[in-house]
Parts: C-alpha cells; sequence; structure tokens
C-alpha cells in the first residue's frame, strides 16, 4: 500500500516552497499590484468587520490575543495593532514579513513576528488566541481545511474566526478565464507594465508544456503552484460545516464579486465571474478547543529564522 501520508508531506512542501519562491519574486509589488485588496472600499470594510470583532472583546481586561495566519505585508495585522490587539504574524515569507516590519517600526507598532509555514506552526504551537484571522491565504495552502481545523483548536472560548479574500469555485470556468486574463492583462498595463510581455509569454508556452504528475496541471513558474486552489477555488461550505461541528456561530457569511480595477469590478458585479467570500464566526464561551496557554506580551517582536515551530 502508498505511503499517502508521505505523499501528502511531500506535496506539501512542494506548494510551501513555491510560495517562499512566488513571494521572493512579488513581495515588492503586493500591496501596489492587489488592488482589490487595498481599494478604499475594501479597506473600509475590513475596518469595519475589525470594529465588529472588537465589540466582543470588550470586557476582556486585557488586549485580545490575535493570530493573523500568513499576514503577509500586514494588511490585517497593522490594523489589529492600531487597535492595541496583542497580535502574532505567521507568514511563510521572509521577504513579506520583512516588509511588514518596516511598516510596524514606521507606526510605533511591535507585533510579535514569526517566520513560519501556518501549517507547521498550527501543528506544534500549544498557544491560544481570542481571533485568529486569513486574508487571501487559504488558497495558497495545500491542504487548506486541515488548517482551518487546527485552527479552530487554537481559538479560546468567545474565540473569533475570521477569513476573508479567498476565490470560489467558478460556476462558468471558460468565461472566469475569459475575464481573469481581462482583469489580469489591465491590471499588468497600470501596474506592472514591464511583465506585459512576459506574462503573455508565460501564457503561451504553458498551453504546449506537460502537466506535473503530482498536481495534474502545468506549473511553468512558482507562482502556478502557490496560487495552488485559484482556479479549484476554496470550498466555504466545508469551512462552514468545520466550525459548526465545532461548536461556532456563523456570524456572517458572505460571497461577493471581486477585480483589480474599478472596471472589471464594475463588470464582475453584474456577472460575479469570480467570486470570494468572507467568513466571520464565534465559538461559544463554553466550550474550548484546548486549554488556554499565556498569550504573548502586546510589545514582544522577533522574527525566527527558517521554519520556526
Amino acid at each position: 500500500m502508498p505511503d499517502t501520508t508521505s505523499n501528502q508531506s511531500v506535496a506539501e512542501t512542494r506548494v510551501i516552497e513555491a510560495n517562499v519562491a512566488f513571494y521572493l519574486q512579488f513581495a515588492n509589488k503586493y500591496d501596489s499590484y492587489e488592488t482589490f485588496l487595498f481599494n478604499p472600499a475594501q479597506q473600509k470594510s475590513l475596518e469595519n468587520d475589525l470594529d465588529r470583532i472588537g465589540s466582543y472583546f470588550v470586557s476582556l481586561e486585557r488586549p485580545p490575543s490575535c493570530l493573523d495566519c500568513g499576514g503577509g505585508t500586514g494588511n490585517l495585522t497593522l490594523k489589529m495593532c492600531k487597535r492595541g490587539w496583542a497580535v502574532t504574524v505567521v507568514d511563510v515569507s521572509e521577504k513579506m514579513i520583512g516588509l511588514l516590519q518596516e511598516k510596524a517600526k514606521a507606526h510605533g507598532y511591535s507585533p510579535m513576528i514569526i517566520h513560519s509555514p501556518i501549517e507547521r506552526y498550527l501543528k506544534k504551537t500549544r498557544q491560544t488566541y481570542d481571533l485568529i484571522t486569513f486574508s487571501s491565504v487559504l488558497h495558497h495552502l495545500y491542504s487548506y481545511l486541515f488548517v482551518v481545523e487546527q485552527s479552530v483548536q487554537r481559538l479560546r472560548p468567545g474565540g473569533v474566526f475570521y477569513s476573508n479574500y479567498d476565490p470560489l469555485a467558478r460556476r462558468s470556468p471558460f468565461w472566469a478565464r475569459v475575464f481573469e486574463s481581462l482583469d489580469t492583462t489591465i491590471a499588468k498595463v497600470l501596474f506592472d507594465r514591464k511583465d506585459v510581455l512576459p506574462g503573455i509569454g508565460r501564457r503561451l508556452r504553458k498551453l504546449f508544456s506537460p502537466s506535473d504528475t503530482e498536481f495534474g496541471r502545468t506549473l511553468l513558474t512558482a507562482g502556478d503552484l502557490a496560487e495552488l486552489h485559484v482556479a479549484s477555488g476554496v470550498d466555504d461550505r466545508q469551512i462552514l460545516q468545520i466550525l459548526q461541528t465545532s461548536g461556532f456561530s456563523i456570524v456572517e457569511h458572505e460571497r461577493f464579486p471581486t477585480g483589480r480595477t474599478n472596471f472589471t469590478r464594475s463588470l464582475n458585479n453584474r456577472f460575479r465571474l469570480l467570486e470570494s467570500f468572507k467568513i466571520l464566526a464565534r465559538r461559544s464561551q463554553d466550550q474550548a478547543g484546548s486549554s488556554p496557554a499565556r498569550a504573548p506580551s502586546a510589545n514582544a517582536s522577533r522574527i525566527p529564522m527558517g521554519n520556526a515551530p
């Protein structure tokens, strides 16, 4: 009988390594290129969500302990730090968290920064949290459902699970690919012109390149594997099932159209060819995933090199 656990471990390692390589190349472009995440309407929506989440913690006699999974350059982390919350951010990309550290220092914030794949951190840590967040992260993970299950175990009674901006499965795959090509091309022309022609070349080479036997798709660049679940989508229904089975109440579940530019967002509002989702859920006050551990200091900051626990 084949060792499926070993095979999964090898595949997961390949995906982790692809994310490291991809963001080594892409980190400096991330904030300017991912315009959907950073447009004013989405930023306001994030602030509103965090205000709502913060209302659950008003009775705490300490800052809420928060884990930002795959926090990248700090889109969520900095907003939580601004509120005085005790934030731990874990990311696989040293380049991305280096940019986060620069931003945090400029604002006078000191989140605890851990350089590690979130899969491995959650497997090893015994720390528990009041809030665990994922922002455009789950589709990068080999087994995102397992990561969700692990994160649920690390939430305290009354704790909050928050996930946002991961892609859903495409209802019309052909037209979704057409729209995605349009969206990407316009974004490249506006925000990354040097990569327009190389990007077209990569798409053409994919047509004539063999599929990877392990993943069943053409893997021409690190990004093709790092963005593992973009085309197939993240199954929000299975995430909801995990949360509800674990004693969480679903506070909000929303599906919404995406797009990198005002034009493509407007177009997609009509056709909804590419969609993302948001889930906000809360564990009941009398149900725990595991025994609490001491929260990190709000002023702690460190970057272990390599794959930290």
